[in-house]
């Protein structure tokens, strides 16, 4: 299938969307949150795509723990190499502070990398919860997703899942959220964001 054909399916509901799409789900539900993820992860993985999720996790054992709390048996999928399952802090900010452009380099590489490999397409999902916790150079996460729309073009992801917990954003921190993804997940639907401003946009209200 070519490219410009691929149709990515995130479980939620039977629309598909194409490569290059970068969305954001802001929540405040544990059990709404442990659908989206389990939904997005799985069809990911039904899809022959490589899946990578950053998550708050460091054992194995909490690996396991949470696959099993969003109710994902995805053990083949793990000794594969077609789920992979990192700790958010290392790969966010491995030496303690968080860089741009390293983070889009590195989703650079998972991106080539799971082409490489033959899977039909590379899907990713991350929370920057680290950002309430005085990490250098988290002034910048704002930066980073503008950063992110601009990626999906050269390295089109069938999707890109930014994760956001309303309970520690205030209302300013959300409306930024909102600003800077083309798409939101509102109750396990996909919509376009009314609140996105383009990079274009933005540099043309800075530039006023």
């Amino acid at each position: 299938m070519e490219a410009a054909d691929y149709q990515a399916n995130y479980g939620f509901t039977r629309e598909t969307f194409p490569l290059g799409t970068h969305m954001c789900y802001i929540y405040n539900d544990e059990a709404e949150r442990k659908m989206v993820i389990e939904k997005y992860l799985k069809s990911g993985l039904s899809a022959n795509e490589k899946v990578v999720a950053l998550l708050d996790v460091e054992t194995e054992a909490e690996i396991d723990d949470y696959l099993r709390e969003i109710g994902l048996i995805a053990d083949e999928h793990r000794k594969s190499g077609q789920l992979v399952i990192k700790n958010q802090m290392e790969a966010y900010c491995p030496d303690g502070r968080f860089e741009t452009q390293r983070m889009i380099e590195n989703l650079k590489e998972i991106y080539h990398l799971g082409m490489g490999e033959g899977y039909a397409a590379v899907r990713a999902t991350g929370e920057p919860s680290w950002i309430h916790r005085g990490v250098p150079g988290s002034e910048h996460w704002r930066e980073y997703e503008l950063e992110l729309n601009r990626l999906v073009l050269d390295c089109p992801f069938s999707g890109l899942l930014c994760r956001f917990d309303a309970r520690m954003f205030s209302g300013a921190l959300l409306y930024d959220v909102l600003s800077v993804h083309p798409l939101i997940v509102v109750r396990g639907q996909v919509l376009k964001n009314p609140y996105y401003i383009s990079p274009e946009e933005l540099r043309s209200k800075q530039g006023a």
